[in-house]
């Protein structure tokens, strides 16, 4: 049973993780194992698979992770973040932490300059 809050892994953190960031591959972990659902906004996914390049075999792994999900960039939250400062997958970040009461996981807090979230620096 989760009954922690979520983290929401940021563009920073996801390309972290597939560098072997030992704080992330912990929190992969404790996702499996039951401790937290790890948030993955497809706005972060898409610009983390900018910087790694590892196509859709190279994410199964943690897709299909137990604890993992994915949360797609509906229209009306693109509305909302539109007009918020940063780059998109930092607004997209902020918007489902704020929704899910959840803290974003980031190793780039300057992303989130004039955005109100909750931030690990990993």
């Amino acid at each position: 049973m989760r009954i922690r809050h979520p983290r929401v892994l940021d563009a920073t953190a996801i390309a972290a993780l597939f560098d072997g960031h030992p704080a992330l591959v912990a929190l992969i972990a404790e996702a499996e194992a039951g401790w937290w659902n790890l948030i993955l906004p497809a706005a972060c996914v898409a610009e983390a698979e900018s910087v790694v390049k590892a196509g859709h075999s190279g994410w199964e792994a943690i897709l299909l992770t137990s604890g993992v999900v994915t949360l797609p960039l509906e229209a009306h939250t693109a509305v909302e973040v539109g007009a918020w400062p940063g780059p998109l997958w930092a607004r997209h970040a902020a918007h489902e932490a704020a929704a899910l009461r959840a803290v974003v996981v980031t190793c780039d807090p300057g992303s989130y300059k004039g955005l109100t979230v909750a931030l690990l620096v990993i």
